[in-house]
C-alpha cells in the first residue's frame, strides 16, 4: 500500500510542477512569438516600401531615356540657323505684314502633334512602357507651350503622383550647347497605381507570406492554450483517480488489519465478512483500472466489435435494473416507452450495454434532488432510435461542444460529489462510430438533457 500511495504522490507532484511551469512560461512564449511576428511584419513592410522606391526610380530612369530618344529623333530635322516659314497665326493683311518671314525653326514648324505623340509612344515601347498612359507638351525657349495633350495641365501640377521628364531638343548643328533650347515634357500620371499593378504578384506573395506567418502564430497559440487545457484536464483526472482509488485502498487496508486481529481470525463469519469486503473493493478498483485501460485501447483502436442479434428492450430493462440501488437513494422515477418493434438488431451487446450504462449513470449523477428519467425507443429511417431524457442540471453550449472529448467533465475542478474520469462519453462516441451510428445531444441549463442515439438496423 505505501508503494501505491507513493506512486500517486509522484503523479500528483509531477502534475502540479508541470502546471506551475506552464503558467510561468506561457506569457513569455506569447510575448516572444508576438515580438517575432511584429519584427517579421516590420521587415516585410519595410522591404516592400524599399522595392516601391527602387521600382519608381527605375521607372523614372526609363521615362527619361525614352524622352532622350524622342529628343534625338526630333533634333535630326532641327537647325539653329534662320529659315523661311509661314507663321502659324491667322493671316491679317496690314501695312506691317510681310509674306516673306524669316526666323528660327521650331518643333511646331516641323512636326505635328500626332507625329510627336507617335514618337513618344515608340520610345516608351522600346523601354517596356508601351502600356503606360502619358501626357506631353512641347515648350519653346522661353518656356511657353507650343502644343500639348488634352489633360497635360491637369496632371502636370500633381507632382506627388506623377513622374515627369523634361528633355531639351538640341539641334545637331550646335557644337557647344549653351541654350536655351526647346524642350519636350512627358508626364506619366497615376504612378503609384502603375507600380502597384506591376508589382502585384510580389505584393500578393508578401501578403500570403504574412498570412502564413499569422496563421502559424495563431495555430501555435491555439496549440499552447490547448496544451494548457490538457494539463488542467490531466490534473483533474489525477485528482479524481486518486480520490476514487484512495477509498477502496483504505477499506482494504482496514480489512487486512482486522483479519490480523486474533478475535477476528478465529471467527469464521468475521473472516468471511472482511474477505468479502476485500474482494468487493478489489472488484471496484479493477473497474477503475479497466476504465482507464479501455480509454487507452480506444486510442489504439484495439477493440473489435462482436455483433450478434440482441433485444434492445431486454438490454435496457437489464441496465435499469442494475441501477436499482442507486435509484433508491433519492426520490426517483424511470419511465420506459419502448415502442420499437421488432426490437432485435445486430450489435455488440457488451459495448452497447456499457453505452446505455454510461448514459443512464450520467442522468442519475447530474440529476437534481429527485430523479426523473425517460427512456424511449422507436424505429425510423431504417434505424433503431434510443432516447434518454432527464430533468437534471443540464449543460451549456460550451459543455455540449466538448462533451465527447476524453477526460472532459461538465463540472470543472476537483469536484468529487459527481464521480468519474470524463471518459464515458468519449467511449460512447467510439462505440457508436464503430456501429456506424449517430448521437445527438440537446440540453439546457437547469432544464435537463436529452441524448438520442441511432443504430442502423442492418
Amino acid at each position: 500500500m505505501p508503494q501505491v500511495a507513493g506512486i500517486f504522490f509522484i503523479f500528483t507532484y509531477q502534475n502540479e510542477v508541470a502546471i506551475a511551469s506552464m503558467k510561468k512560461t506561457l506569457p513569455v512564449i506569447f510575448t516572444l512569438i508576438g515580438l517575432s511576428i511584429l519584427g517579421i511584419l516590420f521587415i516585410q513592410i519595410t522591404w516592400l516600401q524599399g522595392l516601391m522606391i527602387l521600382s519608381k526610380n527605375q521607372l523614372a530612369d526609363r521615362l527619361n531615356q525614352s524622352g532622350v530618344i524622342v529628343s534625338n529623333e526630333i533634333a535630326k530635322k532641327m537647325n539653329s540657323g534662320m529659315s523661311f516659314h509661314l507663321p502659324k497665326k491667322a493671316l491679317g493683311l496690314n501695312d506691317d505684314y510681310h509674306l516673306h518671314n524669316f526666323g528660327e525653326t521650331t518643333i511646331s514648324d516641323i512636326y505635328t502633334y500626332q507625329e510627336v505623340d507617335q514618337k513618344i509612344k515608340v520610345a516608351l515601347e522600346k523601354y517596356g512602357l508601351g502600356d503606360v498612359k502619358f501626357e506631353f507638351a512641347v515648350a519653346d525657349k522661353k518656356g511657353n507651350v507650343e502644343f500639348k495633350s488634352k489633360k497635360f495641365e491637369d496632371v502636370f501640377s500633381d507632382e506627388l503622383n506623377t513622374l515627369q521628364s523634361r528633355v531639351s531638343v538640341i539641334p545637331q548643328d550646335v557644337i557647344e550647347p549653351s541654350g536655351p533650347f526647346e524642350s519636350i515634357i512627358i508626364v506619366m500620371p497615376n504612378v503609384r497605381l502603375y507600380l502597384l499593378h506591376s508589382l502585384q504578384w510580389v505584393i500578393v506573395g508578401v501578403v500570403l507570406f504574412i498570412l502564413v506567418v499569422l496563421a502559424a502564430f495563431f495555430i501555435t497559440i491555439r496549440s499552447l492554450i490547448y496544451q494548457r487545457k490538457l494539463v488542467d484536464i490531466k490534473r483533474d483526472f489525477i485528482n479524481n483517480m486518486t480520490h476514487e482509488l484512495k477509498t477502496p485502498l483504505a477499506t482494504i487496508s482496514l480489512a487486512v488489519d482486522a483479519l490480523k486481529s486474533s478475535k477476528v481470525n478465529t471467527d469464521a463469519k468475521s473472516v468471511e465478512y472482511f474477505s468479502n469486503i476485500i474482494k468487493e473493493e478489489n472488484v471496484r478498483m479493477n473497474k477503475h483500472v479497466e476504465t482507464i485501460l479501455q480509454a487507452a485501447q480506444l486510442d489504439k483502436k484495439e477493440n473489435e466489435l462482436n455483433k450478434q442479434p440482441t433485444d434492445i428492450h431486454d438490454l435496457i430493462q437489464g441496465v435499469v435494473e442494475s441501477f436499482k440501488l442507486q435509484l433508491e437513494g433519492k426520490p426517483s422515477e424511470v419511465e420506459t416507452l419502448l415502442e420499437a418493434h421488432p426490437s432485435v438488431i445486430e450489435v455488440d451487446e457488451e459495448h452497447l450495454l456499457h453505452v446505455l450504462s454510461n448514459l443512464i449513470d450520467n442522468a442519475i449523477k447530474y440529476s437534481k434532488a429527485s430523479i426523473h428519467i425517460i427512456i424511449k425507443t422507436k424505429l425510423q429511417n431504417n434505424k433503431m432510435s434510443i432516447t434518454i431524457e432527464d430533468k437534471g442540471i443540464g449543460m451549456n453550449a460550451d459543455a455540449i461542444k466538448h462533451i465527447f472529448e476524453k477526460f472532459y467533465r461538465a463540472q470543472s475542478g476537483n469536484v468529487h460529489d459527481v464521480k468519474g474520469y470524463g471518459l464515458g462519453m468519449s467511449y460512447v462516441k467510439w462505440v457508436l462510430d464503430a456501429h456506424k451510428g449517430t448521437i445527438q445531444v440537446k440540453s439546457e441549463v437547469d432544464k435537463g438533457t436529452s441524448i438520442e442515439i441511432a443504430l442502423p438496423l442492418s
